[in-house]
């Protein structure tokens, strides 16, 4: 999953959402170098991660984009269905996507242990309104064009936007039915993990809260 997935799931306080974030920057074992639950923000987008990469539903959006894109189908659903998260918000969440955003990403640069490279990306992220903006297709061709230069061979990346802009009913369709059992799956994970907090009531979901 991209980032705004990993924070509407982490999203219970400030603390999970550093980790959820730092979840792409910090690898291997960890050693209390940060508070317990920054590190259990890692530790739930490892979890989160891992549960995506295998989960059927998810596999099948993978396998939609053709033989072109065979070794990039898991960078392409995790933009897809960030995309459409975005598009399909208020489905889930009772909070204004972008009253969450800037919520959100001001908590995150607020942080005050983010790695340089961290902080970086929060603050251009913060900038350029990533998480809202998510829902545009502009953004997406904006958010492959900058895959692209970042690997260092030739890759499809700059044509993934047109293939996610094809595919999108056969995504949505997956993605309405993946993402209730991932929000499933985080919350018991977050219970299991004895860190379960009440969802804040300005956040909220469709089926808990509303505004």
């Amino acid at each position: 999953m991209n980032f705004l997935a990993h924070f509407a799931l982490s999203h219970q306080t400030k603390n999970l959402v550093a980790g959820s974030f730092l979840g792409d920057f910090i690898k291997g074992r960890l050693t209390g170098k940060y508070e317990q639950e920054v590190e259990t923000g890692i530790k739930l987008h490892r979890a989160v991660d891992k549960y995506s990469d295998s989960h059927p539903i998810a596999e099948k959006s993978k396998n939609r984009y053709g033989f072109k894109f065979r070794r990039f189908g898991g960078i392409i659903t995790d933009l897809a269905y960030d995309h459409l998260l975005a598009r399909s918000w208020e489905k889930f969440y009772s909070m204004p996507l972008q009253k969450f955003s800037q919520k959100v990403m001001q908590d995150l640069v607020s942080f005050d242990h983010l790695p340089e490279e961290a902080a970086f990306l929060a603050e251009k992220m913060l900038i350029h309104k990533s998480l809202e903006n998510f829902a545009s297709e502009s953004f997406i061709v904006k958010a492959c064009e900058n895959i692209d230069r970042r690997l260092k061979y030739r890759n499809p990346m700059r044509a993934a936007p047109r293939i996610i802009i094809e595919k999108r009913q056969e995504l949505e369709n997956d993605f309405e039915l993946f993402f209730p059992q991932l929000k499933e799956f985080a919350s018991e994970w977050l219970i299991l993990n004895g860190t379960q907090i009440k969802p804040k009531k300005n956040f909220g979901t469709r089926n808990e809260i509303s505004v």
